[in-house]
C-alpha cells in the first residue's frame, strides 16, 4: 500500500504525521519505508538521522541508467534505530535539481509524457520493487511542485493535514482538485493545531460540509484531530517520535502522554481507512 501525506501549505504537520504513521506501522509488524519528497530533509532531522540526498540519487540512476547498471534499491536506503522494520529513502537540497532532470528527460519524448509524469514513472519504477514486502508512506513538501504531483498519481491513499483557518483551504482544495482530475479522492483530511476559536471552530463545520465522511473530527468518539499543544511545535528537535520520548519533568510527561494518545488515535484511523490491516 502506498500512501501519500500531503498539503501546499507548510507547517501543518505532514512531516510530523508521516514519521508517526510510519513508526507506528512498524510497531504493528509491518515493514515500512518512509519516502520523503521534501528537500528540507526534515524526516531525517525529525528520525535523528544525519542529512541526506538517496532521492536525488535514485532519480539519477533510474532516469540515466540502464537496470543493469543501476546500483541495487538497498544502497538507497536508511535503516532507522530504534525501528527494525523502517528505512527511509532521504530527500535534501539536492532533490530541488531534480526538476530540470525530469524536465529534460520529458522533453526526450517529445511530447508525450508529462514533467510529472516522468517523475510518477520513476516511483512507480522503484516502489515496485518493495510494495509487496512493504508499506509506503511518502512525505511530500510544501508546495504543489512535480515531486507532490507524483506522489499524487501513485499513491494508494492520500491525508491531507491541515490548521483549520482560511488560510489552509486553498492547499485542501488544490489536492481535491488534482486527485479529481485523475478520478481520485482524499482518503482523510486531518485538522492540526486546532484551538478553540470560532475561526477553527467553523472551518472544521465546512470541512465536514464539503467533504462528509473524511474529517478526522468526531470528539464524542476521542478523535479530534492534533489539537495545538507545545509538544507539537518542538518535537522535531527530540529527533525521534514521541512514542521514544521519556520526560523527566510530570507536566512534560503528562503533555507527551496526551499527544501520543492523540497521535495513535488519528494513525489508527488512517491504518484503518488506507486498508492496512495488523498482525
Amino acid at each position: 500500500m502506498i500512501v501519500a501525506i500531503a498539503n501546499n501549505k507548510g507547517g501543518v504537520a505532514k512531516t510530523t504525521l508521516a514519521v508517526h504513521f510510519a513508526t507506528w506501522l512498524t510497531m504493528q509488524g509491518k515493514k515500512v519505508l518512509l519516502l520523503d519528497l521534501d528537500t528540507q530533509g526534515s524526516v531525517a532531522r525529525f528520525l535523528g538521522l544525519p542529512p541526506g540526498d538517496e532521492l536525488a540519487e535514485l532519480f539519477h540512476a533510474v532516469l540515466n541508467l540502464s537496470p543493469a547498471r543501476r546500483p541495487p534499491l538497498r544502497s538507497f536506503l536508511t535503516g532507522v534505530a530504534g525501528y527494525q522494520d523502517l528505512v527511509v529513502i532521504r530527500g535534501w537540497g539536492r532533490s530541488a535539481d531534480l526538476e530540470a532532470m525530469l524536465t529534460t528527460n520529458a522533453a526526450r519524448a517529445g511530447g508525450s509524457r508529462t514533467v510529472a509524469g516522468v517523475a510518477a514513472d520513476v516511483l512507480r519504477e522503484t516502489l515496485a520493487l518493495i510494495i509487496n514486502v512493504a508499506e509506503v508512506v511518502i512525505d511530500t513538501g510544501p508546495y504543489a511542485g512535480t515531486l507532490q504531483q507524483a506522489a499524487l498519481l501513485v499513491a494508494d491513499h492520500v491525508f491531507v493535514p491541515g490548521v483549520p483557518e482560511p488560510a489552509t483551504d486553498a492547499g485542501v482544495l488544490d489536492i481535491a482538485r488534482r486527485l479529481r482530475e485523475v478520478h481520485r479522492g482524499i482518503t482523510g483530511l486531518i485538522p492540526t493545531k486546532i484551538v478553540s476559536s470560532h475561526i477553527h471552530e467553523a472551518t472544521i463545520a465546512s470541512w465536514q460540509r464539503a467533504l462528509p465522511n473524511i474529517v478526522y473530527y468526531d470528539p464524542p468518539h476521542r478523535l479530534h484531530g492534533l489539537p495545538r499543544r507545545v509538544i507539537w511545535g518542538e518535537i522535531v528537535g527530540y529527533g525521534r517520535p514521541i512514542w521514544n520520548i521519556r520526560p523527566k519533568e510530570w507536566s512534560v510527561r503528562r503533555a507527551v502522554h496526551e499527544a501520543a494518545t492523540e497521535m495513535e488515535t488519528v494513525v489508527r484511523r488512517m491504518a484503518y481507512d488506507a486498508e492496512i490491516g495488523s498482525h
